[in-house]
């Protein structure tokens, strides 16, 4: 038996007074999640992610549509909802559970499991308004996970808290899932949805764009999602991008099947492709600059060499950037060349920003992630020495 199903659910929201205006947040979506089943619903902002869990915790009603689900629901749309700033964190885990519905019998029983993961100590007993944010948002989750429901919504809850504590809420998450809770997670952490979610949901605009395997639909809405960032960097780049001689067309990321994407994993290579018009020339020279993000620190820049140009029209130079190089971020690109003619006119063209892409890789945890501005998997040996050798000499 399913644990929960929608069935055409849609959320129709009245804009305006005057001029009444229609927003549909949800149309037509429907899908299944089965007991156990952690699902992971991405998309831009306004998609229409917060306005579904909303609908399935009851907080607002459907438009159209309907929602079966089976046992207790409880939502982490708002870590800490309910909370009474005046009394102390043990108060509050017994009103936040009587929210959920949960008998202070039970919540008693489940006390020192809430406190010892929540990590406050003795500051159970002080008013949460002398909390830190972190300490405020750890007792509201582990109330919330420890009242064990059988359908579990998260509104982002990854966003705040330190590393330690988004560690902790995906391991819990995870075994829950592993003990037959259901979960519908909402993130715009793809890392954590490739490593927690069993599917995945990609709503836009208020409509299923696809509903699978989570690095496949994970891939495309990456692609998706930076491949129009970075037309529409292109479309407005600076610098001097089209002069008499010739004019850049393009610069596009493609993957080694030929396909355009936005966003790639570490481990693949992928290429750069430059299409450049050239009117009148002998000879060209092109380099690519890479930065962090648009304006960042400078990652590298390279120069090819002098190509002979035997023909007008359209060519397109090619740069491949192997695998396990990049790290994981976001990355700007610049292009600049050099059109010569008769050995001593010069005619340079430039687009700045014009290429934007992020790489990921979903097998790494947020403690594992290296930073810098590049992450290159090097050889490495390791090798007993012989006794007496020494590894080193001494001065």
């Amino acid at each position: 038996m399913q644990s929960l199903t929608v069935r055409r659910l849609s959320k129709r929201y009245i804009l305006g007074t005057k001029q009444r205006q229609e927003l549909w947040a949800l149309r037509d979506v429907s899908f299944s999640v089965e007991p156990g089943e952690i699902l992971g619903i991405i998309g831009p902002n306004g998609a229409g992610k917060t306005t579904l869990l909303k609908v399935l915790s009851r907080v607002t009603p459907p438009t159209e549509g309907r929602v079966v689900g089976v046992g207790r629901v409880v939502p982490l749309l708002s870590l800490g909802a309910g909370f009474q700033q005046e009394v102390s964190g043990r108060e509050n885990v017994f009103l936040n559970a009587a929210l959920y519905g949960i008998p202070a019998a039970i919540v008693t029983s489940r006390l020192d499991s809430i406190i010892e993961f929540a990590d406050i100590g003795d500051f159970i007993d002080v008013p949460v308004k002398r909390y830190s944010s972190g300490m405020y948002l750890r007792l509201a989750f582990s109330v919330a996970i420890n009242m064990n429901p059988d359908i579990l919504l998260a509104d982002e809850v990854l966003a705040v808290g330190d590393i330690d504590f988004q560690e902790r809420c995906l391991e819990r998450v995870s075994q829950a899932g592993r003990d037959g809770m259901t979960v519908l997670f909402v993130s715009h952490d793809m890392a954590a949805i490739s490593r927690l979610c069993t599917r995945v949901l990609w709503l836009n605009a208020g409509e299923i764009v696809k509903i699978g395997d989570p690095d496949e639909v994970i891939a495309e809405y990456q692609n998706a999602s930076w491949s129009m960032t970075g037309r529409r960097l292109k479309d407005s780049r600076s610098g001097s991008h089209k002069n008499a001689a010739g004019e850049v067309l393009f610069v596009i990321l493609t993957a080694a099947d030929g396909r355009e994407v936005g966003a790639v994993r570490a481990e693949d290579e992928v290429f750069v492709k430059i299409g450049l018009r050239i009117n009148v020339c002998d000879d060209i020279t092109v380099r690519f600059v890479l930065h962090l993000n648009a304006h960042g620190t400078l990652v590298f820049r390279v120069r090819s060499d002098f190509f002979p140009v035997n023909e007008t029209g359209v060519h397109v130079t090619t740069i491949r950037i192997p695998p396990n190089l990049l790290a994981e971020t976001i990355y700007s690109a610049s292009i600049d060349a050099v059109l010569v003619r008769g050995g001593t006119e010069k005619f340079p063209l430039a687009a700045f920003n014009a290429l934007s892409f992020q790489v990921f890789d979903p097998s790494t945890t947020r403690r594992d992630k290296l930073g810098g501005l590049v992450s290159p998997k090097l050889d490495w040996t390791f090798d007993p020495q012989p006794q007496g050798t020494g590894a080193t000499s001494g001065a």
